[in-house]
């Protein structure tokens, strides 16, 4: 049974399934954004990097704010919203979110707030999740709908960010032991040949390795077929990183002379949608389940 609970004096939602710890939402102020941490298999290992929340032994301590999972963009009205060096932004919740459990699903609703590094209103976002348990898998959906209320709205064209992203632990980068693979038939494995699922655009991208006990565990990434760009590009990295990024074309094409820039019409709205399968097991043949949540997610 999954349950949620609301814990405002600590600025974050609770999830667990069966009376053991999934994952907390954690919304406070004193991080520039809203993350998911941890996020834990039923027997607790660890699914994403613990720094820069905890120092672990072993893992690797760069990019501070890649933050477990979590939404950012590195060029937002020509503001950096994506690292948390100096002049950055800031997307704040607003208030407390509200949750509940409803069809036996765990749902998160609130607004996040865009902000530039003095405060300038960016945009307004509607956040929801849903999670959703599949025997040891976990499922969780998330649609943002990215409102521009106080004029245009420009998504612009870097790699740095991801709307949806996600730190893998440092056991399953892909450089070592963890593997990559996409929807488009694109495999990284191991450290093996090159990064050839960076920059590509694909409907899915997997990425799975050993956890800290050594069992095999992984990440499905779905952009859904509804998305502006779809099918997405992917800042999918072996050192860990793993993000959806429609926006970064230049960079992943190593073409100057693009701009995939995105701009949202002051007045209008742009809503994004993907989902998160975490399964046991190495790549998405491990689990038969995890291509049918591909394909109802984008049925859906």
């Amino acid at each position: 049974m999954i349950e949620i609970t609301l814990q405002p004096q600590d600025s974050k939602a609770v999830v667990t399934v069966d009376g053991r710890l999934f994952t907390e939402y954690r919304y406070g102020h004193y991080v520039c954004r809203p993350f998911f941490y941890p996020v834990l298999t039923p027997d607790g290992q660890r699914l994403t990097r613990g720094f820069p929340v905890d120092d672990i032994d072993g893992e690797r301590q760069d990019h501070p704010h890649h933050r477990s999972i979590y939404t950012a963009h590195g060029l937002v009205n020509g503001y950096n919203l994506w690292d948390e060096g100096l002049g950055h932004g800031a997307m704040l919740q607003r208030g407390e979110p509200t949750v509940g459990v409803a069809e036996e699903r765990a749902v998160i609703d609130g607004t996040v707030d865009w902000f530039g590094p003095e405060g300038q209103k960016l945009l307004e976002e509607w956040r929801w999740y849903q999670i959703g348990v599949e025997g040891d898998m976990r499922v969780l959906d998330q649609r943002s709908e990215f409102r521009a209320l106080y004029g245009d709205v420009v998504f612009g064209d870097t790699k740095e960010g991801g709307l949806f992203a996600i730190r893998v632990p440092t056991s399953m980068d892909a450089k070592d032991q963890g593997r990559i693979e996409n929807s488009v038939g694109d495999v990284y494995d191991s450290g093996a040949g090159e990064e050839t699922t960076w920059g590509k655009q694909a409907a899915w991208v997997d990425y799975s390795g050993p956890v800290a006990n050594g069992d095999q565990w992984g990440h499905t990434v779905v952009d859904h077929q509804a998305n502006p760009r779809h099918p997405t590009y992917w800042h999918v990295r072996g050192y860990g990183l793993f993000t959806a990024n429609p926006f970064g074309v230049h960079d992943f094409k190593g073409d100057d002379s693009i701009d995939a820039s995105m701009t949202i019409a002051g007045g209008d709205s742009a809503v994004f949608r993907y989902r998160l399968i975490i399964h046991p097991g190495r790549g998405v043949d491990a689990e038969p389940r995890i291509k049918e949540l591909i394909e109802e997610f984008q049925e859906s």
